[in-house]
């Protein structure tokens, strides 16, 4: 499978899809405005919360990071309040709940993983003795470990087990010289904190910007990174995250799914439409057929996690319903998430569960109106603002502008994503004109050249 990485390096926010084999499979928003999972802070214990067998650790987030128990290294190692230590990001803060954390840093490359805290060499059972022993004497085991994620070379592993290693020594030192809270690694650039959020490498990236392309070929070392024009990339991006942020999409024979998330899962609707013609049994096995491969490729694409319940077209018999859950599980397979289904509920619902990394798409575009319907939030509308007005400048380039927006949204760009409008006006060589206008809904603005 051929994997390409798209990135629209827009000022202040960078955004990219991950196509497989041309088809868009998974999206980003990066905005430097979180700690993603895998990144590596040096913290302290803020409070110990033993009723939950916790700790929580100041990682300089709005909410301190919850660290359980089970995940302090050395095992049966007790905490004291006040006490620094390093951990990284296992899950992201998302959805009102804090980050979880874990002292337990993993360190992954492509054939190797180095665990720390948790000594020794894992899925090396077909390693010969030689070649095991050639392996930890690759780097200082001390108290890291090691994981084998590939068949490889053995040469080729213990590089790469040294390289991780080494760069685990430069963590070291540099938590050594700073005081908690702090980010340790990676160097928080967009390009860095997207690296992380990759589940698989992809063989080539495109970038539309030009200045971004040496820090993305810092955080993406051994891949082709090429400069193209969003113009000639082979999908519209923009369509592709309307698409994912929609309430409900159609399916291409008819029918609908419609997705709707709560603080306790995801909940996702399949519906018929109003066929013609044809058994309702056998309308009902397609729809849900078909229904089982756009639900499988969404929930990547909104990178929903936690417990998902699918209301699937009534169907009588067994076989049929076998038949929907064994598509459904064929189209999870390329998930590199590794969802899991639970079967079918006495209420119909087919369930499943899909571990939470980091935070779905929607809520980092999208909030709640007063009512529940979902609408695009005043900083997200900004940021669309001004990619808008980058296409406009790089059109007809050495003129001045003025964006009229909402009151709101106003406010977002002197406020939150004011370094995203410094950033464009020192691209441009040219200031940006920032007008509120009242009668404006939140959705619209308007861009005038001076």
């Amino acid at each position: 499978m051929r994997r390409e990485l798209l990135i629209a390096a827009g000022p202040g926010e960078w955004r990219a899809a991950l196509l497989e084999d041309g088809v868009p499979a998974e999206l980003f928003v990066e905005r430097g405005d979180r700690s993603e999972t895998g990144s590596i802070h040096l913290g302290r214990v803020s409070r110990l919360v033993p009723g939950l067998s916790a700790a929580l650790v100041d990682i300089g987030e709005e909410r301190p990071a919850f660290l359980p128990q089970g995940e302090v290294v050395p095992r049966g190692q007790r905490l004291n309040e006040g006490e620094r230590l390093m951990v990284q990001i296992r899950r992201e803060a998302q959805g009102g709940k804090a980050a979880r954390v874990t002292m337990a840093v993993a360190l992954r490359g492509r054939l190797v993983e180095l665990t720390v805290g948790r000594p020794g060499l894992k899925c090396g059972e077909g390693l010969s003795p030689g070649d095991r022993d050639q392996l930890l004497a690759a780097f200082d085991e001390g108290p890291t470990g090691l994981r084998l994620l590939e068949p490889a070379p053995v040469e080729a592993t213990a590089a790469e087990a040294a390289a991780l290693g080494a760069r685990w020594c430069v963590i070291l030192d540099r938590a050594s010289r700073l005081d908690p809270p702090a980010r340790v690694d990676p160097v928080a650039t967009f390009a860095a904190a997207l690296a992380s959020a990759l589940p698989v490498a992809p063989n080539q990236i495109l970038v539309d910007e030009p200045s971004a392309v040496p820090d993305i070929r810092a955080a993406f070392s051994n891949i082709s990174v090429e400069h193209l024009p969003e113009a000639e990339w082979p999908i519209d991006l923009d369509g592709a995250f309307a698409g994912s942020l929609a309430e409900t999409i159609a399916l291409p024979g008819g029918g609908s799914i419609h997705f709707e998330t709560t603080r306790a899962g995801v909940l996702i609707d399949v519906d018929t439409g109003t066929p013609e013609t044809g058994y309702p049994e056998r309308v009902g096995l397609a729809t849900n057929l078909a229904a089982a491969r756009s639900i499988a490729r969404q929930i990547r694409l909104r990178n929903l996690g936690g417990p998902i319940v699918i209301d699937f077209v009534g169907l009588d018999g067994r076989g049929s319903r076998e038949r929907v859950r064994a598509g459904l599980a064929e189209a999870l397979a390329f998930d590199p998430a590794q969802p899991q289904i639970l079967g079918w509920t006495r209420l119909g619902h087919l369930e499943l569960v899909r571990p939470r990394r980091g935070r779905p798409l929607a809520e980092a575009l999208l909030e709640p109106r007063p009512g529940g319907a979902l609408v695009k939030t005043a900083v997200a509308v900004a940021h669309e603002a001004l990619r808008a007005l980058r296409r406009e400048a790089r059109a007809q380039p050495g003129r001045s502008w003025r964006l009229i927006v909402a009151p709101d949204v106003a406010a977002a760009l002197t406020g939150r994503a004011e370094p995203a409008v410094k950033e464009a006006e020192r691209r441009f060589a040219r200031k940006i004109a920032i007008e509120a206008d009242s009668g404006y809904d939140r959705e619209r603005f308007q861009i005038i050249p001076l």
